[in-house]
């Protein structure tokens, strides 16, 4: 009777967990209207998916917001990326008889009403392998005849499909340029076990490189790479072992070594509350032990806990909690440290290959590097180091690497312009307004089109 039981409480179980994963399952993205689309007056706004069956919509001038369905084929939103009220924006889409998109009308507060038309461009979804997997990637093919130069976008450390999300490739196309995005391995369609190791990424990289190098209309010598975020450490290396690569784009990609750009989550979050290196120098001292233990495999748990047992009562320990490094993550865990530390195991223990080379230093490969590569900073990057990064390509720069960089004071990680409000949140409002058209101009420049 006991056994009976015990197997309906676990059909219960499962019943009910299945009806809550099918419940609270993310939506595939909306990907209907996913394209560039030109203005009457000849600008470009880029349509792609947001959040929660949201569109994301960009310009070449920076501007950018989140638009929320409201009825079919009507989207609204207001004031940057997180805002749906007030309403500034409603635009409503039109379609062919075929389900494409033909253009868009948009009505913006305080504006006439614009009309877009549709661009048409040619798309294809592709698969390739790379190693053992099969991966998944979009080709856009800009208007013309061939050849085209291409640029190749590596994948940042997020984990959703870029083939879906990506407005990129329409900014490019739309500019001459043809362009692929492919979904990094445990992404979108594509095969393996999500991982965020530079070396194998970098091989994905190279294989995609070599799929688009054999396509006709492409200009197999006028292949660019464009990196964003994690991918600044991939595309130097994949350049690095392709020997081929036309130029480099790197958005807001670090120059430092991955401990380097974790310490610096930290280490920001106390000097915006007004700490000082007295403060940063007790939480590197918690720091080393964790590194010490991710990084080096040895078993200092218990010594974690005793020291963030020790510090919880400090006032900089407030400041460190939940900031963008592995110390805030830990830190700020709601769980208890033997779940922590097994959440870490399976994360980082127990794959054949590193999740995470965190000692991987780029600074050697980039010294290698002959290729022209153009970086993009925010000043007020709270991800990523920007000053420390910009220290290493000033050394390489004054010994005659063709390196350029281009540092916007006021923008956060990922290039954004943002509003801060009285708690220290920040608030995207936009890309900075030069961002999109200076990634032009200097893929222009490097293919001899200037």
């Amino acid at each position: 009777m006991r056994k009976k039981i015990g197997w309906i409480v676990i059909a219960v179980l499962l019943v009910v967990g299945l009806t809550g994963y099918a419940l609270t399952r993310p939506q595939p993205p909306d990907t209907r209207y996913s394209g560039a689309y030109v203005m009457d007056d000849g600008c470009f706004v880029f349509i792609s998916p947001g959040d929660d069956q949201a569109l994301r919509y960009h310009t070449m001038q920076g501007e950018g917001g989140e638009l929320w369905p409201s009825a079919d084929g009507q989207y609204e939103g207001g004031k940057g990326w997180a805002q749906r009220e007030p309403v500034i924006n409603r635009v409503r889409f039109e379609m062919t008889a075929d389900g494409h998109p033909a253009g868009l009308s948009w009505e913006q507060a305080g504006a006439p009403r614009r009309h877009a038309t549709a661009m048409k461009f040619s798309e294809k979804i592709f698969t390739f392998r790379s190693g053992d997997l099969t991966m998944r990637g979009k080709l856009v093919m800009p208007t013309g005849t061939g050849p085209f130069g291409v640029v190749v976008m590596v994948h940042g450390s997020e984990a959703y499909s870029a083939v879906d999300y990506y407005y990129e490739p329409y900014m490019y196309a739309a500019n001459g340029f043809a362009a692929v995005a492919f979904d990094k391995r445990g992404t979108g369609g594509s095969e393996g076990e999500y991982l965020q190791n530079f070396s194998v990424l970098a091989d994905d990289v190279r294989a995609a490189v070599q799929w688009v190098r054999a396509q006709p209309q492409i200009d197999p010598q006028q292949v660019h790479l464009a990196g964003f975020s994690q991918g600044g450490w991939i595309a130097p290396l994949a350049a690095f072992r392709d020997g081929g690569i036309r130029s480099l784009l790197i958005g807001y990609g670090p120059m430092v070594p991955v401990t380097s750009e974790d310490r610096w989550g930290y280490v920001y979050a106390l000097r915006e509350k007004g700490f000082g290196e007295d403060a940063i120098a007790k939480a590197d001292r918690i720091n080393d032990v964790i590194s010490d233990v991710m990084d080096h495999g040895h078993n200092r748990w218990s010594e974690i806990g005793e020291m963030l047992d020790a510090a919880r009562n400090e006032p900089w320990f407030a400041a460190v909690k939940g900031s963008d490094s592995e110390l805030g993550l830990i830190s700020a865990a709601k769980m208890p440290l033997w779940a922590v530390r097994l959440d870490a195991w399976w994360k980082y223990g127990r794959q054949k290959i590193a999740f995470i080379d965190r000692l991987y230093n780029p600074v050697p490969t980039v010294a290698a590097l002959s290729t022209p590569s153009l970086w993009f900073f925010g000043g007020q990057d709270s991800s990523m180091p920007t000053d420390w990064s910009l220290t290493e390509l000033k050394k390489l720069q004054s010994e005659g690497k063709p390196i350029e960089y281009i540092v916007y004071p006021d923008a956060e990680h990922g290039i954004r312009r943002f509003m801060q409000d009285s708690s220290g949140e920040r608030h995207v409002t936009g890309l900075e307004p030069t961002y999109p058209q200076r990634q032009i101009d200097w893929l222009k420049e490097h293919s001899g089109k200037r």
